[in-house]
């Protein structure tokens, strides 16, 4: 579980306490459907709660992952006034409740706006990452119907839909492979509904475990922080755009927000993904700029208080990907080193005197990342033992010699039953005061 202890954390901590002392959920109530909250991810504080192992046993579930799996159930003894039960247990109820709303409305109005299928399958990733939830949804008179396929602990992967299928049951199989059969991708994370349709969207990578992790540190270091005015930012290289609608739609002091990406596809997916998740009057609060194009430091006249770039992070063999027999942009999207090199380079140029980078590396890159840093520059790492995920570019797995040159480098590319795994390692980079 991804916990950096933001205000909002300790915010819901304290209201927790209160409300289950003297019985009264009304102000975290509130608090949980007051506008500026809605991305507030609650499951980290259940989760991190002394008396969780109670409150689910209250509930009458054996663990958190039964309750999940029966949740209707125990949600409608919740609103029985027979039952009684302990104040406690209404914290997963509330939390729960209000997710599915923020749920509902995502789906209503991309079902609106972005045209996303009638039926079909939402990864739900919710409690600081340590879970991701498989939903099946059917939109029934304009409102979604749910039902929880499988949950997933600590996922280190996104769409790992073929480990699901090969343990699950038999009508969850076929629900899963049905899923998968519609070509469209859709991840919930903080209240951002993404959407990818792989009939369309030609080349636009991810949503990413990558991209899911830096959301998630934006969200605990970023919008639930108070000590950091954030009006200006720049995501370089959007990609399907998760990480550029999170910003424009949670960060509540943002003023102007740039985006760009080499393919345009991309661009693409990311404006239909913007337009699903905001309202238009979010439009007119903060200036929002889509670019199509390579990234070059001279074409912006603005100074960020905020970058953010998941770049390509894979050493090339001699760094020559002319030696590759694949498309050159695909390679370029995924190996070579050269925009780390741009960015780093051009701080001077881009980032204001109280700016933020937050940069994504992996652990076969992050040496040379750190080396490129300008003396001026401080950094930070959010993990220091780095985040591991599965290894699962198909660029390097489908090319012998590039793979054999990876696992080469002292053992920063590992593998585990036939599974390749590295670390991501974000890092926060910023002047040197």
């Amino acid at each position: 579980m991804i916990q950096l202890n933001s205000e909002k954390f300790k915010e819901i901590e304290k209201l927790l306490e209160s409300s289950i002392q003297n019985g009264d959920f009304e102000s975290f109530t509130v608090f949980l459907e007051k506008e500026d909250n809605l991305f507030v991810d609650g499951f980290i504080n259940l989760f991190e709660h002394a008396q969780k192992e109670q409150i689910f046993k209250s509930l009458g579930a054996k663990n958190i992952n039964e309750w999940f799996a029966n949740i209707e159930k125990y949600n409608s003894r919740m609103q029985d006034p027979r039952n009684e039960s302990p104040p406690e247990s209404m914290i997963p109820y509330l939390i729960w409740e209000q997710s599915k709303l923020n749920l509902t409305n995502a789906l209503r109005n991309s079902r609106l706006t972005a045209n996303i299928p009638q039926k079909g399958g939402v990864l739900y990733y919710l409690g600081g990452m340590s879970k991701c939830i498989v939903l099946k949804y059917e939109i029934i008179s304009d409102y979604p119907k749910f039902e929880i396929i499988e949950i997933i602990d600590n996922p280190k992967s996104a769409f790992d839909f073929w480990g699901i299928v090969n343990s699950t049951g038999l009508r969850e199989k076929n629900i899963l492979k049905e899923i998968l059969s519609t070509g469209h991708k859709l991840i919930f994370h903080r209240n951002v509904l993404m959407h990818v349709d792989r009939r369309k969207d030609i080349e636009v990578f991810g949503p990413t475990i990558d991209t899911i992790l830096i959301a998630e540190i934006l969200s605990q270091s970023i919008y639930e922080t108070s000590d950091l005015n954030v009006e200006t930012a720049i995501e370089i290289g959007c990609g399907n755009g998760l990480i550029s609608v999170s910003l424009a739609k949670n960060c509540p002091t943002l003023k102007t927000f740039h985006s760009i990406d080499i393919n345009f596809n991309s661009v693409i997916c990311c404006q239909r993904n913007l337009t699903g998740n905001l309202n238009p009057f979010h439009y007119k609060k903060t200036e929002i700029l889509l670019l199509n194009g390579s990234y070059n430091a001279s074409i912006f006249k603005t100074k960020y208080d905020l970058m953010v770039c998941n770049p390509p992070y894979i050493p090339l063999i001699n760094n020559d990907i002319e030696s590759f027999i694949s498309k050159k942009d695909y390679f370029e999207a995924v190996g070579g080193l050269s925009l780390i090199d741009d960015i780093l380079e051009s701080l001077s140029l881009t980032l204001s005197s109280k700016g933020r980078l937050l940069l994504l590396v992996s652990s076969l890159s992050l040496e040379y990342t750190l080396s490129k840093i300008p003396k001026n520059y401080k950094y930070d790492l959010v993990f220091k033992e780095g985040y591991e995920v599965v290894f699962d570019v198909e660029a390097v797995l489908n090319n012998e010699k590039w793979l054999e040159y990876l696992l080469k480098q002292d053992g920063l590319l590992s593998i585990q039953d036939g599974t390749y795994y590295h670390k991501l390692f974000p890092i926060w980079i910023y002047k040197n005061d």
